[in-house]
């Protein structure tokens, strides 16, 4: 396949400028990505002047620039996950008083499309277009549970579930033993896995072909992940997960349900 080298080193620099909070130098996006200076001079002034970046006031600094937001916003309106699942993110949201995400698989990790907050957002904000590990979180694991085991052994074969916090699971087996309990009850829990302070719950969102779709998860501070409040909130999350996924096409009422959970369960 030719590649048309401009642009590929566009490509470039918007991921490396994206890696990087807090912004980055010229000097260090050359050292990054082996661009010469004057030629990545030219790249960087054109993207600045299209908004693709933002340079700061002192002129030293490169973040991405508004105009990433305006494709990003194009790009969420298009998927069907999130334009029919916003308003159904919002009721639960204003059932629930909890934070909701919709998230999807990408490659190895999970994507956080969309999100809703509550009257009480948790400190700590997943903001649309993250990217987490699939193990360490709750959205992570439930769309694991429900892909075949050949792809479950292929992640864990190349993956290293490495420990993000105390409570994250490193164990191949124990993840493998989490993820049968996931599809036995339709719901996954993350405690403190990702971020310390943190749980989740999620429910799966499956297609109009029982394939599954992505996730909808719910985030919420530790000290209230107490029994009563999450037996409430899975009542409300499953429902909200069912509702999507009949927006989907999915239909409840015939096999796909039974399939969907077989699915995971297949080699």
């Amino acid at each position: 396949m030719a590649i048309v080298k401009s642009a590929d080193r566009v490509i470039q620099i918007l991921e490396a400028v994206a890696s990087r909070d807090g912004g980055v130098t010229h000097g260090e996006l050359a050292r990054i990505l082996g661009i010469p200076k004057g030629s990545l001079s030219l790249l960087l002034s054109n993207l600045v002047d299209r908004d693709y970046l933002s340079l700061d006031p002192l002129g030293k600094l490169y973040e991405l620039g508004a105009e990433l937001l305006v494709l990003t916003g194009r790009y969420l309106n298009g998927l069907d996950i999130v334009r029919m699942g916003r308003p159904i993110l919002h009721g639960l949201v204003r059932e629930i008083n909890e934070d909701a995400e919709i998230a999807v698989r990408k490659r190895d990790r999970v994507l956080f499309l969309c999100k809703e907050e509550s009257a009480r957002p948790v400190k700590y904000s997943i903001a649309p277009g993250e990217l987490a590990p699939l193990y360490a979180t709750s959205a992570g694991k439930c769309i694991l549970a429900f892909t075949a085991q050949e792809d479950v052994s292929a992640y864990l074969d190349r993956v290293t579930l490495s420990s993000i916090t105390e409570k994250s699971i490193t164990d191949r087996g124990l993840l493998r033993r989490e993820l049968e309990l996931i599809r036995s009850r339709g719901i996954a829990y993350g405690r403190e896995e990702y971020q310390r302070g943190i749980c989740g719950i999620a429910g799966p969102v499956f297609d109009i072909h029982g394939a599954l779709a992505g996730s909808i998860v719910v985030t919420l501070q530790a000290d209230r992940f107490e029994p009563e409040h999450m037996a409430f909130i899975e009542s409300k999350l499953t429902k909200a997960a069912a509702r999507l996924s009949r927006e989907l096409g999915f239909d409840w009422s015939s096999r796909n349900w039974q399939k969907s959970k077989q699915r995971g369960a297949e080699a």
